[in-house]
């Protein structure tokens, strides 16, 4: 049996123990707590954080806040997660889109929410507009397609598919060559309805004696020309103001294309007018300007770039490029697209056309049709997400 002698030293062993461990612990809480307080409170700030096992924030977002889809038209959600958390993606109204896995196809036109969950139920959310007017985009353009009628738009209708054309330019980088293609090929592929042609009334950059007229034959504004609400832009109306697809008297007469002066013709675009709108929609302001090339004037689309002579080697040459402007006098359009056999897809608004287009031309094709092309990396600056072709 222990003595008495043992049974004390052991005693006192134990308590040395224990005031090691003491002092121990009592030196780790001062150096990562008091240590770091300069009062009372931020000690109560800090105890929390020692004591209450941390939980990592999820790295996982939207690219997006907004979505924009057209009506039976496909997209890819963007997500950011770098961390590969797991989640759920859903959208709210089923009847609107149908997700399959992040591609959403839209149905109906409408408003709605798509919510991205975690395991850990963290939840974002993102706003998706079903666009009416937009849709698919077809490997050409859509000669069937029917034209845009007059006041067929609401003006929150306008709001959206303006709103979702910026969102695909910001996509494909704004301003730069890239979006300058895109205006164009948003507004004859993407815009579900034909914008038709019509001799311009005048415009905003004047040819004296002509009329300071806006909106008629021409729109020199961001967005499209849909609603009534777009007639407080308007600088100057002579015989309108009339949105795309309403009515206007036309001043021309070319019989051969169906035009008689006096006679009412739906509002569009005349050739220098399209050429300015997607010029100016993708972010570039070079005025409501014409497509003539006469030597005393330097304010023309003409003007715009480096101005070379047409020809077959030069189309094949690879200094040609998407969102080059192509030409003759009188006459001014823009390439929106070069495919790998290298024909040429002319966005261009004539009369015998009906209206804005892209056309497909060969190599042979473009030199007999138009004079001049206008190389313009000096204009853009920034050539951007550039796409040779839109599929």
């Amino acid at each position: 049996m222990e003595n008495e002698h043992q049974k004390t030293i052991k005693v006192i062993v134990i308590c040395l123990s224990l005031a090691l461990i003491l002092v121990t612990i009592s030196a780790v809480y001062y150096i990562l707590i008091y240590k770091k307080a300069k009062s009372l409170k931020d000690l109560e700030n800090i105890i929390p954080d020692i004591f209450i096992p941390e939980v990592k924030e999820e790295n996982i977002s939207f690219k997006k806040d907004t979505y924009y889809v057209g009506e039976n038209e496909t997209i890819l959600i963007g997500i950011n997660n770098p961390d590969n958390i797991e989640y759920e993606l859903q959208i709210n109204d089923e009847n609107l889109g149908v997700l399959n896995n992040l591609e959403l196809t839209g149905l109906t036109a409408g408003k709605t929410t798509l919510t991205l969950t975690t395991l850990q139920k963290k939840v974002i959310e993102a706003t998706l507009y079903i666009v009416r007017g937009m849709g698919p985009r077809p490997n050409e353009f859509d000669k069937k397609k029917a034209y845009v009628s007059c006041d067929s738009f609401t003006e929150e209708e306008n709001r959206i598919i303006d709103e979702a054309l910026q969102d695909r330019l910001n996509d494909v980088v704004y301003p730069s060559r890239a979006s300058v293609v895109e205006a164009a090929r948003f507004l004859t592929l993407s815009f579900t309805y034909r914008i038709p042609y019509f001799y311009e009334n005048g415009r905003l950059n004047n040819y004296v004696p002509a009329k300071h007229v806006d909106g008629e034959g021409r729109y020199y504004h961001k967005g499209l020309y849909l609603s009534s609400s777009k007639y407080a832009d308007l600088e100057a109306s002579f015989v309108g103001p009339a949105a795309w697809g309403c009515k206007l008297k036309n001043f021309q007469t070319k019989e051969k294309y169906g035009y008689y002066r006096g006679q009412m013709k739906p509002n569009g675009f005349d050739c220098s007018g399209f050429i300015s709108w997607i010029l100016y929609n993708g972010g570039y302001d070079v005025g409501d300007v014409g497509a003539g090339d006469l030597p005393e004037r330097k304010d023309d689309l003409y003007d715009l770039g480096e101005k070379k002579n047409i020809s077959v080697d030069i189309l094949k040459s690879g200094q040609v490029k998407v969102g080059d402007l192509i030409a003759y006098f009188g006459h001014m359009a823009l390439i929106a697209g070069i495919d790998e056999n290298y024909n040429y897809y002319i966005a261009e608004s004539l009369p015998y056309l009906k209206g804005a287009v892209i056309k497909k031309y060969t190599p042979e094709e473009a030199v007999k049709n138009f004079v001049n092309v206008m190389l313009m990396d000096s204009v853009y600056q920034n050539d951007g997400k550039l796409t040779n072709m839109w599929y």
